[in-house]
């Protein structure tokens, strides 16, 4: 039978001699491992034992599994370790194996305390007397690679560069200096969407139902969009209804549109549709369609480059190379597959008719 325990209290050893106890076995092995009162010419307290206790107990029992298939002989094997603070002279590791001969028993316990140094997650802090720092102490049986001291010499390494890499099986081949450009565009966009979003702090608030939240309100201002109510009983507030300000958003009203008169000044004075006509081949349209925009032809220009400006931006803040997993461009539409509805002969139409009056007498 296997015991294994992790425990925070002292470890009785009479207690685990008589679980591995068993009338059909002739030797009994048992290590104990306790404080040592010394390391280094500096007194030892005590020791602190911390484990990663799921996978403690998980190793602890692979350590149980090896020793049966190593020795079957083996009757009852014992593990238990102490976690927590362990005074100098105390038992901090029990490990017993009893089977019918020394022989199994002696080796079993050596092979175990080895391997529970080695595989087991239990750490060791060493606790001195006086000013001395605690320390962290590392099990030499321990099998993780240790730090190596000296630097990694590349020369002694040959690297082959007969096989050349085809261009063409690279995605992204823009050097150092464009990756920043890209992450400054990055930036720069992310900062355009917060600042669009911090417009609508500026703006007239739904507080009432008659308002449509898409209709741009042309007389907003943010210190007068609010309703103060007079409290009962109280003289601090007074009722507020309306502020009139002498200059801001509210007289915009009275100044010319700049936007109205700067779109009709820019926009040409032929007629729609020859406008749209025009557009078709001008050199705007062509970087929209290259750029995957779609737009109107009696749309304002201005806001046509803006919306291009925006998409260079978007491009420049990722990587034009993966530009066609975006978005499809108009140009890459698939094509609307016609649907034609399945058409019945007489005589089909007969034996559909005749199965039916079958199936309903």
């Amino acid at each position: 039978m296997n015991h294994i325990k992790l425990i925070d209290c002292p470890i009785d050893v009479t207690y685990a001699i008589n679980l591995i106890s068993d009338p059909s076995c002739g030797a009994s092995s048992i290590f104990i491992g306790t404080t040592r009162d010394s390391f280094q010419g500096k007194k030892v307290v005590s020791l602190a034992y911390e484990a990663y206790e799921n996978m403690a107990l998980k190793e602890m029992d692979k350590i149980c599994s090896d020793l049966r298939a190593t020795w079957p002989d083996l009757k009852h094997i014992l593990i238990y370790h102490r976690l927590g603070t362990v005074p100098e002279n105390e038992a901090s590791v029990v490990i017993a194996a009893s089977a019918p001969h020394r022989s199994a028993a002696l080796k079993a316990v050596t092979f175990a305390i080895d391997q529970l140094k080695s595989r087991v997650p239990i750490w060791k802090k060493e606790l001195y007397e006086g000013n001395h720092d605690a320390e962290w102490k590392e099990n030499s049986e321990s099998i993780r690679p240790k730090k190596s001291l000296s630097s990694f010499n590349y020369s002694v390494c040959k690297v082959d560069e007969s096989r050349v890499v085809s261009r063409n099986l690279v995605q992204i081949r823009a050097n150092d200096c464009e990756l920043k450009n890209r992450v400054e565009c990055f930036f720069k966009r992310k900062r355009a969407e917060i600042n669009s979003c911090n417009v609508i702090d500026f703006k007239q608030s739904n507080l009432s139902s008659n308002i449509n939240s898409d209709t741009e309100v042309d007389v907003s201002c943010a210190r007068t969009q609010s309703t103060i109510s007079k409290q009962e009983q109280s003289n601090c507030h007074l009722k507020v209804r309306r502020a009139t300000n002498r200059c801001g958003p509210q007289q915009m009203q009275f100044r010319p549109k700049y936007k109205h008169e700067l779109s009709r000044l820019t926009t040409s004075r032929v007629s729609t549709n020859e406008v749209g006509e025009s557009l078709q081949n001008s050199r705007l349209h062509s970087i929209e369609t290259y750029m995957g925009l779609t737009s109107k032809n009696n749309e304002n220009i201005i806001n046509r480059i803006k919306n291009v400006e925006n998409r260079i931006l978007l491009l420049e803040s990722t990587s034009p190379e993966y530009q066609h997993f975006f978005e499809q461009s108009c140009m890459d539409q698939p094509e609307k597959k016609i649907k034609t509805n399945k058409t019945y002969s007489a005589h089909e139409l007969r034996v559909y008719i005749h199965r039916k009056n079958k199936e309903c007498p």
